[in-house]
């Protein structure tokens, strides 16, 4: 069972959603104003809930179970001591290595910088430890462990006979059992769970309950609380929330009053073309799950970074008819350098630039036919009282949500497939699947390799732009789009349209299962080779640990030519009949 079911089961046991409301998921760039959007539906802006900056803020995915009958109640769910202690290891080894190797450089303002967060920026010590914390904690390893580790990396020299090119493998050996390092790392472990029963009312952060409750009568004060978990600034123990579901009449009153849904406030879809070049696995869950899909897009500088291979996903996945684009800080788009221009012109630049997006989009075999009623425009986000027009667009939306989820599912009609033809249409997507992984392996510093690594432990789909099971995911999908959009019959006569309906039906069902066989493979099945890669130490161990890695990577997507490819081909056969099947239910 994936993570995300996981946590689904837990949150359904002890805070279901009420039946009958569907489900809304937002996503789109780090900075795109997607929070600021949550803001509004919430009316939280004075509260200054949820969190919004230009840097990477929603880290814990929250859902917003919406209505003006439910009482305010919000139940989080922690991240494990196992994964908390590795965060907390990984943030050391890393600015301890990087202070030690600086020599003559060495400044402890840098060091302090360097405790403060995760190199993804996912984890951050910052929000949880006061400043005085720690600058106490740097002073300590100043002090004590960068000593300790000089003495122990000589130690290692000598006995490894290790020539210089070798020195980062011997830090690294060294601060595996450096007692100063383990000291603090219990250290910050203590604090973290000290500032958890503070704020939680003496909860036990890696108690058996694993996660907490609480509830209001008055809003504010459940926002107080909510903040103090949820919120991305000091004095919040949000860094050790992983998921988090907050109910109430959180509605804005503009909103008409039969309003109800759960919105999804998810984790950006990244900081970079690196790292947004390929979408997360973790969006196809919420795919999946959702009722309803938003990209939201930034007017002034649309898809400049993910929101393009968020449309691909969507549309090889066959979601294009959950989907929506919100285009926000519309009032930041000039025309002809004239910041005054009319809100038409304005809408009129933004589509020109989608549509540019769009021929890209086709000349990859993805067509963007995106109505033009899921595309909505939003200005003067930020401002305490939006405008009229963003008012009118965001009601709108809601309204098309729940009018689309009240619908009827239409008729499915049974596609007839050659599945003799599977092989052909996989021959390529191992290919390009290993010939990336060789070039990320071999551009990727040794920490880097070992914090995915590390992350491949825990069973987690990825490490900043090291994405094996949305590579794995994305190749295959790619490779059938065509094969699934274009079967060889039908078991009944029907309309084209009705065709497209349920072609996309068969991919929405087939993207799911081959995202959980993805995570079986390269997660489950090669477990134990990646505990392995993760025990290496000593001279050599990158090579090997890099080695190990690209061996993972070859056997979960096998060359066609290779026996193991047909088995692989009759898995993804046997998907495509079950999600027929649950089409067909």
């Amino acid at each position: 069972m994936s993570r995300f079911k996981e946590i689904q089961n837990k949150l359904n046991e002890v805070s279901p959603i009420p039946v009958n409301m569907p489900k809304f998921y937002l996503l789109g760039d780090t900075g795109a104003g997607k929070t600021t959007i949550v803001r509004k539906i919430l009316n939280t802006d004075y509260l200054k809930f949820p969190s919004v900056q230009q840097k990477r803020t929603t880290v814990a995915v929250t859902e917003y179970v919406l209505s003006r009958d439910l009482n305010y109640n919000a139940t989080y769910i922690f991240k494990s001591k196992e994964q908390v202690f590795s965060l907390i290891r990984e943030i050391l080894d890393v600015a301890i290595e990087k202070a030690f190797m600086s020599k003559d450089d060495f400044d402890i303002d840098d060091l302090i910088s360097d405790l403060e967060e995760t190199p993804d920026e996912r984890f951050r010590l910052k929000y949880i430890l006061s400043e005085s914390e720690l600058e106490s904690i740097a002073e300590e390893i100043k002090l004590y462990t960068l000593p300790d580790l000089s003495n122990r990396v000589e130690e290692l020299k000598k006995e490894f006979d290790s020539s210089s090119d070798e020195l980062e493998t011997i830090v690294d050996m060294a601060l595996d059992n450096l007692e100063s390092k383990i000291s603090i790392e219990n250290k910050i472990l203590d604090l973290i769970c000290t500032k958890v029963s503070e704020m939680c009312d003496g909860f036990d952060l890696f108690s058996v309950a694993d996660c907490y409750q609480h509830s209001e009568n008055n809003k504010d004060d459940f926002i107080k609380q909510a903040k103090k978990l949820l919120s991305s600034s000091k004095n919040s123990i949000s860094p050790v929330v992983e998921y988090a579901r907050v109910q109430g009449d959180l509605l804005a009153d503009w909103l008409p009053n039969n309003t109800e849904l759960v919105l999804i406030d998810g984790e950006g879809i990244g900081h970079d073309t690196r790292e947004a070049s390929r979408l997360s696995a973790r969006h196809l869950d919420y795919f999946h799950f959702s009722d309803s899909i938003g990209l939201v897009e930034e007017s002034k500088k649309p898809f400049a970074s993910g929101g393009k291979s968020a449309i691909e996903g969507v549309i090889r996945s066959g979601y294009l008819d959950k989907f929506h684009i919100i285009f926000s800080k519309l009032d930041e788009v000039e025309v002809n350098d004239d910041e005054n221009c009319s809100r038409e012109d304005k809408i009129k630049a933004v589509k020109k630039g989608f549509r540019n997006v769009k021929s890209a989009l086709k000349e990859n075999g993805v067509d963007a036919n995106i109505d033009k009623n899921n595309l909505f425009y939003l200005s003067d986000v930020k401002s305490n009282k939006m405008n009229t027009e963003s008012i009118q667009d965001i009601t709108k939306l809601l309204s098309n949500i729940t009018e689309k989820f009240n619908q009827d599912i239409p008729q499915f009609i049974e596609p007839v497939y050659d599945y003799e033809m599977l092989s052909s249409y996989l021959a390529k997507s191992s290919d390009v699947y290993i010939d990336k992984w060789n070039h990320l392996l071999n551009s990727k510093h040794w920490q880097t390799i070992k914090a995915f690594n590390r992350r491949m432990c825990w069973e987690m789909d990825e490490f900043r732009d090291m994405k094996p099971v949305a590579d794995f995911h994305a190749e295959i999908i790619k490779e059938l789009d065509f094969y699934i959009s274009t079967p060889k019959g039908w078991i009944e006569s029907a309309t084209p349209s009705m065709e497209v309906k349920s072609t996309n039906r068969v991919k929405q069902e087939f993207s799911n299962l081959l995202l959980s066989l993805a995570r079986e493979i390269l997660l489950k099945k090669y477990n134990i080779n990646w505990n392995h890669a993760m025990s290496l130490s000593g001279a050599g161990s990158t090579l090997i640990r890099k080695q190990k890695v690209l061996y993972v990577i070859k056997e979960s997507l096998p060359d066609h030519k290779e026996e193991e490819a047909m088995i692989l081909k009759n898995k993804i056969k046997e998907l495509l009949l079950l999600s027929i099947e649950k089409c067909k239910a």
